[in-house]
């Protein structure tokens, strides 16, 4: 045989009879308890989510538990508990726990067979948001390999008490969006929608001399959603922790963002400050969280850009207004009617989508309360020309 092919016919040999498919081996422990809640110091109703963890190779994703006796306690002996609100959801009475800054607290958890207690939490005082604001930028990581513009949301903050020097921030951003369409009958065409920040954005100070954070990145909009087509609030929650609760931010953001190998951090491994105290090897996952919360809004709107046509696959075909039968098409909404060459000729164009002709289908009818609020912080810029007023 010739020499060559003896080779090649050894190497494929190896190569391929020697593979073996690896099928990790799981160890399905029995499940953990899972407890997510917040005290803060504000005016609201405080939830504690109680479920039960799944094996990793779940599909599902929640099993609330029942019928646990839920409470907090403060470092001067008072006790607040929470109502079970059904579907492991237990809340608390805003009449009569509020947090304080500088008090600490301790969650119990309680049921037929365990006791669960959380470390003694301190309410940290948060300093209020100095600014909130927007800088039209060319981002280079929002599509890794080219060239976003849009607008930077940043935050500065200090501490002049030198008191908190670990942060978070969250944001619930709304916007007023408007169907183009303008047939008479077409009742909503302005909305707004609303979203929640998914992302962990936490930062240290205690590297320096003073407790301050200048330019924190909190949020990057772009012109490829209909978030800037009208007027865009952003509401910043500015949250104070303690050590022990921002390294397991940083560890739980460390398991949401870089997991994919075989020996990345798994959820089991992120550290709870919450303990079975009959049963100590009883693992709990989660956290007890107490923070202080500061907010302040910006608008950004009369942004004098080119946005997509999002509205693009609305219309399927156009009509002569006397063929129009509302019995033949009362499955298709008329967006428009027009006149065309001759005048007389009148249109109607049609879509099957009844989202083209009804914004609450994609959002709310109702205005925010806050939307024209005098006093939020309101940019007017512009993405072509980065001239703002």
């Amino acid at each position: 045989m010739n020499i060559k092919l003896t080779i090649l016919f050894l190497t494929l040999v190896i190569t391929f009879g020697c593979t073996v498919e690896f099928i990790p081996e799981f160890n399905e422990e029995k499940p953990f308890l899972v407890v997510d809640g917040m005290i803060t110091d504000q005016n609201e109703p405080y939830r504690i989510n109680v479920s039960w963890s799944y094996p990793l190779n779940s599909s599902q994703e929640y099993n609330p538990v029942y019928g646990f006796t839920v409470y907090v306690t403060d470092d001067s002996g008072n006790l607040y508990s929470f109502t079970d609100t059904g579907g492991g959801i237990y809340v608390s009475d805003p009449e009569s726990f509020r947090g304080v800054p500088g008090r600490k607290y301790v969650l119990h958890l309680e049921d037929n067979s365990h006791s669960y207690e959380s470390e003694s939490m301190e309410l940290i005082q948060v300093p209020p948001v100095d600014s909130l604001y927007a800088e039209v930028e060319d981002n280079e990581l929002y599509h890794p390999g080219q060239v976003t513009r849009g607008y930077q949301v940043y935050a500065d903050t200090r501490d002049p008490a030198d008191r908190c020097r670990f942060f978070r921030w969250e944001f619930e951003e709304t916007w007023e969006f408007k169907i183009p369409w303008d047939y008479f009958k077409i009742v909503n065409r302005v909305c707004w929608k609303s979203a929640v920040s998914d992302n962990i954005n936490i930062k240290t100070t205690s590297a320096f001399a003073g407790s301050s954070v200048s330019r924190q990145p909190i949020h990057f909009i772009t012109t490829e959603t209909d978030r800037l087509t009208r007027k865009y609030s952003l509401l910043l929650k500015q949250y104070s922790l303690n050590e022990k609760e921002f390294i397991y931010w940083d560890n739980l953001r460390k398991t949401t963002e870089e997991v994919g190998g075989l020996y990345d951090i798994v959820p089991s491994s992120v550290s709870s400050n919450i303990i079975c105290t009959d049963d100590p090897s009883n693992k709990v996952l989660g956290y007890f969280r107490v923070s202080s919360v500061a907010t302040r809004r910006m608008f950004i709107e009369d942004v004098r850009m080119r946005f997509p046509d999002f509205y693009a696959a609305c219309p399927f075909d156009t009509i002569l207004v006397n063929q129009y039968d509302s019995v033949v098409h009362r499955y298709v909404y008329i967006l428009r009617e027009y006149s065309n060459v001759p005048p007389d000729r009148y249109y109607y164009i049609l879509s099957f989508k009844q989202a083209c002709a009804d914004c609450t289908l994609s959002g709310s009818g109702t205005k925010p309360d806050y939307w024209d609020q005098p006093d939020a912080q309101t940019i007017y810029n512009s993405l072509s020309d980065e001239k703002q007023n």
